[in-house]
């Protein structure tokens, strides 16, 4: 439990709220584009007492009396007011009678504390002081709600984070550390479990592509050229993939990942009977092409991925490319800054004799070298994990009343809560949790995709969340 006491009355009463394109004192029912801004501390645990503007959303249209209070931190992407009129935690809110606050998470899109992103402006964003901004606005809430939509919120209201994907695991680290606030949680696809060296995520992105031997061959082909070391030869083929503009080789290695990991992780197949593409067939379709060698099947594959998408090869896969550009609002920067420090996440090639999707030159100190080019030397790159792990309980974290949600086809879920393999199981009961799989689905598909969507297992699986959630709020 974070030994930081609980703010009290005087605190909530100091809190300043402000309304964007209204005014905080009024009473008038806001829009739900209408974005608010917290006066969060810039910093619960250290010398520093100013404050920043932390930016949130509200959707109180379907509350009701005594009804929960579905929570979600935006994680690592910027608060969108989107979530409270579609996606699952709205429809949780609509079939429970709750309210939707989306709340941004510190240093994303406009909640800024700092001026600049130089390494020393970063020290503030950190997993403790996050939790601890969740803590401090559900304990100020309720007078600012009032009084900005004229909802008077029941004491006997839950409140229940929710998220997906890292923000997943801040829901589950808010009911863990903060039981007495957090009634409840619904986490999508959370990768619990820090990491520095996570070969598997490549184990699932085989398992889901049909043409993972060919990639491997491939793979294989490409270290042996890097392994021999002829420079017009590994120049060429750089040219040939399109990334002739990378002078470092396992910047050239790295990049091939990006379209088959993007393309597994975020992979949704088409609605029956449409005749929208399957992404996983398209980019397998690639190696059909029996006159070439699986190398070059992967080279044009990749040339007509960086063509198409307009990308800039330096800007995306150079590894210190953007390390000295200080300018705010770089949520990517954000992001990078959280895994040197504390979540590593680093994905590499699996050891022998597993079957490998990428180079052997993807290893987690070429992916963490430029931590410190980007953050000062203080910033390693290769954070404790183990301490971590320890502290935040990785895969066996000490919580109650937790819908853990996750798809077989989602490369993180080999860092999540409980994925079960036999498509025979769906929901487990695993103490005062539920575990849910979804077969055919991958990363926080149950969480974002609209609710026309009800092929390929996500109705079950949301109707299996709706239950799991009537159930714990029936034990209040």
């Amino acid at each position: 439990m974070n030994s930081k006491p609980e703010i009290g009355a005087a605190d909530m009463q100091s809190t300043v709220l402000e309304a964007e394109g209204a005014s905080a004192a009024g009473n008038q029912r806001l829009s739900t584009n209408n974005a608010f801004y917290f006066d969060q501390n810039v910093d619960h645990f250290g010398a520093n007492s100013s404050t920043f503007k932390q930016r949130f959303y509200i959707n109180g249209n379907e509350y009701t009396q005594d009804g929960p209070i579905y929570l979600f931190n935006s994680g690592e992407t910027p608060a969108s007011p989107s979530y409270l009129v579609a996606g699952e935690p709205y429809t949780l809110a609509r079939e429970t009678g709750g309210m939707v606050v989306i709340m941004e998470h510190r240093y994303y899109g406009v909640s800024y504390p700092v001026s600049d992103m130089s390494g020393p402006n970063m020290k503030y964003l950190t997993l403790e002081n996050t939790l601890e901004d969740i803590a401090y606005f559900i304990n100020s809430a309720r007078g600012f709600i009032n009084q900005s939509t004229g909802i008077s919120i029941s004491p006997k209201s839950k409140w229940i984070v929710v998220g997906g994907s890292y923000s997943a695991n801040i829901a589950v680290w808010m009911r863990m550390l903060y039981p007495n606030l957090v009634f409840a949680a619904y986490a999508s696809s959370a990768p619990l479990l820090a990491s520095t060296d996570f070969y598997q995520y490549d184990q699932v992105v085989g398992r889901a592509l049909p043409c993972a031997p060919q990639i491997s061959q491939a793979i294989e082909t490409l270290d042996a050229i890097l392994d021999y070391g002829n420079r017009g030869l590994i120049d060429s083929w750089k040219r040939a993939f399109g990334l002739g503009a990378l002078q470092n080789d396992s910047d050239f290695a790295g990049a091939l990942t990006d379209q088959m990991a993007g393309t597994v992780q975020y992979y949704v197949p088409p609605p029956q009977g449409s005749s929208d593409v399957d992404t996983v067939s398209s980019l397998c379709s690639w190696f059909g092409h029996t006159n070439n060698n699986p190398l070059q099947n992967m080279a044009d594959m990749t040339a007509a991925y960086i063509r198409n998408n307009g990308i800039d090869p330096v800007t995306a896969y150079s590894s210190g490319s953007g390390a000295t550009n200080y300018n705010i609002y770089q949520d990517g920067r954000s992001w990078f800054y959280q895994v040197c420090t504390q979540f590593g996440y680093w994905q590499t090639a699996p050891p022998a004799p597993l079957q490998r999707l990428r180079s052997k030159y993807v290893t987690a100190s070429w992916q963490s070298a430029p931590c410190r080019q980007f953050f000062g030397n203080d910033v390693t790159g290769i954070p404790d994990v183990a301490w971590f792990n320890r502290k935040y309980r990785g895969l066996l974290p000490n919580v109650t009343r937790v819908v853990f949600v996750n798809g077989l086809l989602d490369p993180w879920s080999q860092l999540s809560v409980s994925v079960d393999t036999d498509v025979s199981k769906r929901v487990i009961n695993e103490g005062d949790n539920v575990v849910i799989t979804m077969h055919r689905a991958s990363h926080v598909a149950d969480f974002y995709l609209s609710s026309s969507r009800t092929d390929f297992g996500i109705n079950l699986a949301r109707k299996d969340i709706l239950s799991a959630i009537k159930k714990f709020l029936a034990q209040a």
